[in-house]
């Protein structure tokens, strides 16, 4: 999809960081865009940038982990503004870092998955339809993670495997129908935003009820991976590489050089486990 301009974009987790970012560059191309996070004061700020630089935009309180509410999302953007042409399900979440793999609770695993898998699963059931039957070109970009291509390490990572697989098979359904819809799998690296914040919006009744053991150190690792993201890449850069993907038709999008030897690390051991 290489022509933007006049075109209509939806962007989840647009209340901050990449989704911001993103939703900023796409109306600087002159597309008209709808933007969705569930931090509603956040959304407004976002919006109101866009509109005081000159741009089309409208906002969307969204939860993406309920399905119900992606299909509200659909309807009032396409009440404003007509088809859409490009989606990006970019909402997420630190998730659980508290400890083991296995310690985490029910509430942990569900938190984490709705927000990370089930919005990317919510966001394709909800529009890949409407753009097929509006039959124009369009173009979807699933937020992974390089965590989604070295050996995870936390639930994160295991969410976003699930996304990266997730788009893989989207777009082999897709060219399998000859549909003009491409699909990006965005795994960017180490990017100066918030997310290590993300559990300021966990719903209260996915909140444990009593601290689990390892509570403390989790809230300490959240503080020091915040301080490192701090120093990365800006959310600017990678909107200007979402851009250049969508135009390129690329499957993967790969932010930068920095996680090289531990993607080749792991397709190494991966291939070394091949018997005759």
């Amino acid at each position: 999809m290489r022509e933007l301009a006049g075109k209509v974009a939806v962007v989840t987790g647009a209340g901050s960081g990449m989704g911001r970012a993103f939703a900023r560059r796409f109306a600087r191309e002159r597309m008209k865009v709808a933007t969705a996070d569930i931090d509603g004061i956040a959304l407004e700020e976002t919006v109101a940038g866009i509109r005081a630089d000159g741009g089309e935009a409208i906002g969307v309180r969204t939860d993406v982990a309920d399905p119900a509410a992606l299909k509200r999302l659909a309807d009032e953007t396409i009440a404003a503004f007509g088809p859409v042409h490009l989606l990006c399900n970019n909402a997420g979440v630190e998730g659980y870092l508290d400890g083991a793999i296995w310690e985490a609770t029910d509430k942990d695993w569900t938190w984490t998955t709705e927000v990370n898998f089930w919005s990317v699963v919510h966001g394709i059931r909800t529009f890949v339809p409407l753009m097929l039957a509006h039959g124009e070109e369009a173009h979807i970009v699933n937020t992974a993670s390089m965590t989604a291509v070295i050996t995870p390490g936390n639930m994160y990572g295991i969410t976003k495997h699930a996304v990266l697989a997730l788009t893989e098979v989207l777009d082999s359904d897709l060219r399998a129908r000859d549909a003009k819809i491409g699909v990006t799998a965005l795994c960017p690296g180490t990017i100066a935003t918030n997310l290590f914040h993300g559990s300021r919006n966990r719903p209260v009744d996915l909140r444990n009820e009593v601290e689990t053991p390892g509570a403390r150190e989790g809230r300490a690792l959240r503080e020091r991976m915040h301080a490192v993201l701090a120093k990365g890449m800006s959310p600017e850069e990678v909107a200007d590489k979402v851009v250049d993907a969508v135009r390129r038709d690329a499957l993967y999008l790969l932010t930068d050089h920095e996680w090289d030897e531990r993607v080749i690390a792991r397709h190494e051991a991966i291939l070394a486990g091949a018997v005759e």
